[in-house]
């Protein structure tokens, strides 16, 4: 496909044919009697054709459209184009790529001002789908739970494992048997680590933290696209919102994903197995209200 720059935007051909139809097209440029007014395309094709410049003639399958002050117009690779233009090439590649890589900001920001009911709603029901999910994790992580809650959740989220474990002193019998493994020793007390539950969706905590920096990213970059002429951008702002926005449709499924694995963490049913890890009645009872304000599976 070949791309040309044009004053409103870009224009795309599909095919050879179209680019030896481009008024003033020549196959075979002398680089010696001419002199380049500017770059107006670049192209990318599977098919190689032969490169415009007379000097060359080498089948090229990626290069750039350009156009002489006489009117001419060829195609010609990067390399030749520098060997034979020297730094006047190497300038105008300089100005066109700019040119091209604004002009492409601002086609993305406009398919995605076209789309922005669609976008704007997924995006609110994902926010209200997190927030319950939220509120619990961000409880789980404060003054919401016991100390030792949040230390076992941290615990499990550095290692990506929800088993959750008690610890209880040895019987005689296993202590006897811990002593002939070696793995006790006659002067010190036996202690033997139960799993006594295990958390679903621990791993989703991982993600928590960049889910949530691209929720607050996000919301301010789509609503300033709801109400701007992207025509009116400064350059600084469209790079910005286009790097925001970038690859959207895929963050938002996969964020949507891990929004549901938090939902299934953040339950009731899920959370209350921590209480199994707590001791003191004042504990249990924190923990209690923190685990009736949780939503049911």
């Amino acid at each position: 496909m070949i791309t040309i720059s044009v004053e409103r935007g870009l224009v795309r051909l599909n095919s050879w044919d179209e680019v030896y139809e481009t008024p003033g097209f020549v196959r075979a440029l002398d680089s010696k009697s001419t002199t380049l007014k500017e770059i107006i395309g670049v192209y990318s094709f599977n098919s190689r054709q032969p490169c415009g410049l007379k000097s060359c003639k080498q089948p090229h399958g990626n290069g750039y459209l350009v156009a002489t002050t006489d009117g001419k117009v060829t195609n010609i690779g990067s390399v030749c184009g520098k060997r034979a233009f020297s730094i006047a090439f190497t300038n105008l590649q300089k100005i066109f790529d700019r040119d091209f890589r604004a002009k492409e900001r601002r086609e993305r920001l406009e398919a995605l001002q076209s789309r922005l009911p669609e976008l704007l709603g997924r995006f609110t029901s994902l926010k209200d789908l997190a927030r319950p999910a939220y509120k619990a994790i961000t409880a789980l992580r404060g003054a919401g739970v016991p100390q030792a809650i949040a230390d076992t959740i941290k615990r499990m989220v550095r290692s990506g494992d929800g088993a959750i474990t008690t610890n209880r002193k040895g019987t005689k019998q296993e202590r006897e048997i811990a002593l002939q493994a070696g793995i006790a020793r006659p002067d010190m007390p036996y202690y033997v680590t139960e799993t006594v539950g295990r958390l679903t969706n621990i791993t989703a905590l991982q993600s928590y933290e960049k889910i949530r920096k691209d929720l607050l990213e996000l919301e301010p970059a789509l609503l300033r696209l709801d109400c701007v002429d992207v025509a009116q951008l400064s350059e600084k702002e469209a790079r910005h919102l286009d790097k925001v926005t970038g690859g959207l449709d895929a963050r938002l499924d996969q964020m949507e994903q891990v929004v549901r694995s938090l939902r299934v963490f953040a339950t009731r049913q899920n959370l209350d197995q921590l209480s199994a890890i707590l001791e003191s009645a004042a504990d249990r009872k924190l923990f209690a209200v923190f685990a009736a304000s949780l939503p049911g599976t």
